[in-house]
């Protein structure tokens, strides 16, 4: 038994399988959202750019309301301003620039794709996807270190098992503890006993 707890407590090594995968799976992110970022702005229809710029722009006097979600008059203001400067044919980048004259970078709902704001644009990502993937290899390495410890205690009680088996054996069989030492008192004489013999011919 005692030779089977090397094998029992050295599980299989950790191989790279997982990480490999969560890699991939993250440059398979990063490359749909640039294809996404790739559309071009003639594919969609002026209703459909409309929305969509209406979506990128804050209602300045909402709380945390894009102009495409707020009722308020700012907003439908802004929506209206943003489907005539798509009328007069100038490109969602020049419209964004124009709102960012008048009320700043915070009118933005998200940072533009450059320099530093692409940066604030994947970092989030990496964050996310790498909390995700030291949360799997957590949870994948307890449950190793807990099938380990079930298969020590296994081999620990095996011997204590067997045990109460042959005692248990000894029980059904009529034999004692007490009848079990006295036989082997009677197969083993202690050593200068001249025996029953002997004293009869002294």
């Amino acid at each position: 038994m005692a030779s089977r707890l090397p094998f029992i407590a050295i599980g299989p090594r950790p191989s790279l399988s997982n990480a490999a995968a969560i890699s991939l799976l993250l440059l398979m992110l990063v490359m749909f959202a640039a294809a996404i970022g790739c559309i071009r702005e003639d594919d969609l229809t002026l209703e459909q750019r409309s929305h969509q710029l209406a979506g990128q722009l804050m209602c300045p006097v909402c709380d945390g309301q894009t102009i495409d979600a707020s009722s308020a008059q700012i907003a439908q203001d802004m929506r209206a301003k943003v489907r005539e400067l798509l009328e007069s044919g100038i490109t969602n980048a020049e419209i964004k620039d124009y709102f960012v004259v008048r009320y700043g970078e915070e009118i933005l709902a998200a940072p533009e794709g450059g320099g530093f704001n692409l940066i604030a644009w994947i970092v989030p990502f990496f964050i996310a996807f790498g909390g995700m993937a030291i949360a799997l290899l957590t949870v994948r390495n307890l449950k190793r270190s807990h099938a380990r410890s079930g298969g020590l205690a296994s081999a620990g009680t095996g011997s204590a098992g067997l045990s109460e088996y042959l005692a248990q054996v000894d029980r059904d069989l009529g034999i004692s503890d007490a009848a079990t030492a006295g036989a082997a008192k009677t197969k083993s004489p202690k050593t200068g006993d001249p025996g029953p013999g002997k004293k009869a011919a002294s």
